[in-house]
């Protein structure tokens, strides 16, 4: 690799970080409350002492892998400052500079092909692909696993099988584990990755994959028996509650094409495009398309269905179309070069003008309706939730006009962190009732004035109302739980958001 292209594909990289701190840091927004719940809450309550509890944490179902490495992030942060002014942009900063993996890998795969310039066309796409952009910094367990799976995946097809060595197979077998731990349903497609990879020599190939990824599991499973009671305590109980009980059914179900339709929504026509440099560069890597194509098939299959459960499908897929561009750029430069063009700059012409192109069509992608309601969901809830944080000292925290469910859109005590109660009523009469309780308000859905609430100020759809007094003594109300573990429900004081016993702040 030149310095010229070195130095190219670290400024792709850092435009990569950059575009996915955008919907994440500078621009806030929430795809779904589990990217703050089920990672940087409980991460949040392991340094800090407080926090929210979803039910998945007080049954024990979800592994304490992300939500750790969440938590040594908030912690590292401490070094240089206290307060969500500090953790979510170092969180975000992390989860970016992980997304932008998928940028390099693509790079190092089309240099085994095409010239530098070709190279770095595909990457810029990768760089710039509005999904990727979108969800790339978000804390879900499938952004992170999406893209230890490229890694992964450039570990286990090197290009030259003389390159896979037993030391490169055991740290794919290491990815190959810890992807499954986070997300256990890209088994079938990591399946496919592995036999492939050793196909053909799998005497020599296996042990080394297979140890890995065995060390991977034992790690998880001794970190579930120190946190959960038991080893692989969060796998089995996702799968006990989710298909033997039925939760993730509760949530709502889709149709078995919901992801081709909602893709389709998005890219319009341009999504032609995409898929074939997708299946042209499919024709380097089957391996990677076949493993999109089960993701996708594995997850349509479900009843519940969520846009980022397929989110490592989309990231493969973007990888396979950077790769097909880069080959419509050598192929379309070798056409000019024929016609008497002289070879460098007729490359440099075709690669300027696909990269525009791409990158014109996916910047209308990104500003299309679909993507701008997705970076505009709970964005006004989630700035004036950082806003609250910052006044001066107050006793409690109303939420309200969201039926009940404002906890989820206003980035929990990860956005607020104060150590002081937070009320979310659902009705007029509960807000009457819980009123005594908080001397601050968040609100869509304007208060009685007879409560004695004054209007401050509005971000967008959400004004933040504060009333003379202090607060009375209320109890939170409880996390909500699935109708089809009613009976397993905690007592309300087992996981309380603010403990006693609390001695860190």
């Amino acid at each position: 690799m030149g310095p010229w292209s070195r130095a190219a594909l670290v400024g792709l990289v850092l435009l990569a970080v950059a575009l996915r701190l955008v919907p994440t840091v500078f621009v806030p927004s929430l795809n779904w409350g589990d990217e703050i719940f089920q990672t940087i809450e409980p991460a949040h309550r392991l340094v800090y002492g407080y926090g929210l509890v979803p039910w998945e944490f007080q049954l024990g179902m979800r592994s304490w892998l992300l939500p750790g490495f969440v938590a040594a992030l908030i912690e590292a942060s401490r070094l240089v400052g206290d307060g969500s002014d500090y953790y979510l942009p170092l969180i975000a900063a992390v989860f970016g500079l992980l997304a932008a993996a998928p940028v390099v890998c693509c790079f190092l795969w089309a240099r085994r092909w095409y010239e530098p310039l070709p190279a770095l066309v595909a990457a810029a796409i990768v760089a710039v692909a509005p999904e990727l952009v979108y969800f790339g910094a978000r804390t879900f367990t499938e952004t992170a696993a999406a893209h230890l799976l490229v890694i992964g995946c450039l570990l286990l097809y090197p290009g030259d099988a003389a390159a896979l060595s037993r030391r490169r197979l055991f740290a794919a077998g290491i990815l190959v584990g810890l992807i499954c731990l986070l997300r256990i349903h890209l088994a079938p497609a990591l399946a496919v990755l592995a036999l492939w990879a050793i196909a053909g020599a799998w005497r020599a190939r296996l042990p080394a994959l297979l140890a890995g990824g065995l060390a991977a599991l034992a790690f998880g499973a001794l970190l579930d028996w120190l946190t959960l009671g038991y080893p692989l305590a969060s796998l089995s109980r996702n799968f006990l509650y989710n298909v033997i009980d039925g939760v993730s059914a509760g949530f709502g179900s889709e149709p078995w094409n919901y992801y081709l339709l909602g893709e389709l929504g998005l890219w319009g026509g341009s999504g032609l495009l995409i898929l074939a440099a997708a299946v042209l560069g499919g024709r380097r890597l089957p391996q990677l398309l076949l493993a999109a194509v089960v993701i996708v098939a594995v997850h349509s299959g479900f009843a519940h269905k969520e846009y980022r459960f397929i989110y490592p499908a989309v990231v493969l897929l973007t990888v396979l179309a950077g790769l097909g561009i880069a080959q419509l750029t050598e192929w379309s430069g070798d056409c000019l070069a024929r016609q008497g063009v002289n070879r460098p700059l007729a490359g440099t012409i075709c690669a300027v003008l696909l990269t525009a192109y791409v990158g014109i069509m996916m910047f209308r992608v990104w500003n299309g309706q679909t993507m701008a309601e997705l970076r505009a969901r709970v964005h006004d809830n989630l700035v004036a939730a950082a806003i609250v944080g910052h006044l001066p000292p107050f006793c409690g925290l109303g939420l309200y006009g969201g039926e009940g469910r404002d906890w989820v859109m206003y980035g929990g005590y990860s956005y607020l962190h104060r150590p002081v109660p937070i009320y979310w009523p659902k009705d007029p009469a509960e807000l009457a009732a819980a009123a005594p309780a908080f001397d601050t308000l968040l609100y869509i859905a304007a208060p009685p004035p007879q409560l004695g609430f004054t209007t401050q100020q509005c971000f967008g759809g959400v004004c933040l109302a504060r009333r003379s007094g202090g607060c009375a003594a209320r109890p939170m109300r409880a996390m909500p739980f699935p109708e089809a573990l009613a009976a397993r429900t905690p007592s309300s004081n087992k996981f309380p958001a603010i403990p006693l016993d609390r001695d860190r702040q």
